[in-house]
């Protein structure tokens, strides 16, 4: 026991601060505080799927990455509805040939997949579940969270009507 008291600290202890801890104010931060006061409150996912090939031993690779002007023209026509008043959209590349579009919108009625596929002008097959948004900053957080990757891609759409 003497001899575990007589041992010499290695590292000196942290000194007493009153400074509170702050997080890296980075670009995704600042979009994460600036979409979140949008208050949006419905989200999705929009991603191609693959067709079903007759022999399941055959792999075939699609290329069905998502384009920006494809998600641009999707996004304003989403917008064009009278109901929405503003969307935030974010393209994931998942790998080289494929990526994935998260969205969110400002709805003042719940809308389904079917009116938000007719909306967007796409096949209904390519929306993915219409679930409410619980927390924003959580919500946008986890879009954001490839924003700096090769391949990304986010914009955010407002409704002139």
């Amino acid at each position: 026991m003497n001899k575990l008291r007589r041992m010499t600290r290695i590292k000196q202890k942290p000194a007493k601060t009153t400074d509170s801890w702050k997080p890296v104010e980075d670009r995704q931060y600042r979009i994460i505080k600036e979409y979140s006061r949008l208050n949006f409150n419905y989200q999705s996912v929009f991603r191609f799927k693959q067709k079903e090939l007759e022999h399941n031993h055959i792999t075939k690779v699609y290329n069905q990455k998502i384009s920006q002007s494809y998600v641009d023209k999707m996004m304003d026509n989403l917008v064009d509805r009278r109901s929405i008043d503003l969307a935030v959209a974010f393209v994931e590349q998942d790998d080289y040939h494929n990526n994935h579009l998260h969205f969110a919108w400002n709805s003042t009625v719940p809308l389904s997949r079917k009116q938000i596929a007719n909306s967007m002008r796409t096949s209904i097959s390519y929306v993915r579940d219409i679930r409410p948004i619980l927390g924003v900053e959580d919500a946008i957080a986890y879009f954001s969270k490839r924003i700096e990757a090769k391949g990304s891609y986010h914009n955010i759409y407002y409704n002139n009507n």
